[in-house]
């Protein structure tokens, strides 16, 4: 008798099918480390924009002289005056939060950019009391992360 060299039809069908299974995880593992990778910069996009906005509020908000709206309650614009005599606007329009440093009938520019759709944009007048100076509670809604700041006035 002589021996045959190689691989019987069952071996080989045994062999092609773990290749298959070694290359279907090696696939899924693939797609899932590139989907993480993509929603982890997506957050990161949307979380600089909530800081770029909060930011700008701050710097709005700092060194105000007067609150011209809102002057009672919530509103979605903001109006005011700093002491340097510049008028500030921000408002939300066409779910982009935009500002103006000619104040409410200037030319507004956008401070988010078309990579998210802000929902809600809304501004709480805190009125003085005998514990603290007036206020402002700004709060939005960007992609669906919330994100809010408040600032006093300084006498």
């Amino acid at each position: 008798m002589k021996h045959k060299k190689g691989f019987t039809l069952i071996e080989t069908i045994i062999y092609i099918a773990l290749l298959g299974v070694i290359m279907s995880g090696a696939l899924i593992t693939s797609y899932q480390l590139i989907e993480s990778s993509s929603s982890a910069e997506t957050k990161t996009t949307i979380q600089g924009e909530i800081n770029f906005v909060l930011r700008k509020i701050d710097w709005a908000l700092t060194g105000l002289q007067t609150i011209t709206t809102p002057v009672a309650g919530y509103s979605d614009t903001l109006a005011v005056t700093k002491y340097d005599g510049t008028n500030i606007a921000i408002r939300l329009a066409s779910g982009k939060i935009e500002i103006s440093e000619s104040g409410v009938g200037g030319t507004y520019l956008p401070l988010t950019t078309d990579n998210v759709t802000v929902g809600i944009l809304q501004f709480l007048y805190i009125p003085p009391s005998s514990a603290g100076p007036a206020g402002i509670t700004a709060s939005t809604t960007i992609n669906g992360f919330v994100a809010s700041t408040t600032k006093y006035l300084r006498k």
